[in-house]
């Protein structure tokens, strides 16, 4: 068992939900979107979700990816077939106008 932190960045453009309504719901439904996306090697969940630009870093395991096309295709897709679970706990979420961030706790399995 691995125990990471990760840190999600979500922006929530265009969705219909303010931010001000602090809604967790969506946020745990967004964030097991992700924990599947990266179970089942299905990048197109990040995406959706993740801020990019250019110069972007996302550090998990193995060091850093540069953009978000650079994590998905050198890990998450290709990792899918370790057969992962993972599980996320003490989830900490951040809300801030139209953005929200999140910690949590993350155990692979």
């Amino acid at each position: 068992m691995k125990n990471l932190i990760y840190v999600l960045t979500l922006t929530l453009v265009g969705c219909g939900y303010s931010m001000a309504d602090h809604n967790e719901v969506l946020i745990k439904n967004i964030i097991d979107d992700i924990r599947l996306g990266c179970e089942n090697g299905l990048g197109a969940a990040f995406p959706k979700y993740f801020l990019d630009w250019d110069g972007a870093r996302y550090f998990e395991g193995d060091g850093q990816n540069v953009r978000l096309e650079d994590l998905i295709v050198h890990h998450v897709e290709p990792e899918a077939e370790l057969g992962l679970h993972l599980s996320f706990t003490d989830i900490q979420m951040h809300f801030e106008d139209n953005f929200v961030w999140a910690v949590v706790d993350t155990d692979i399995l």
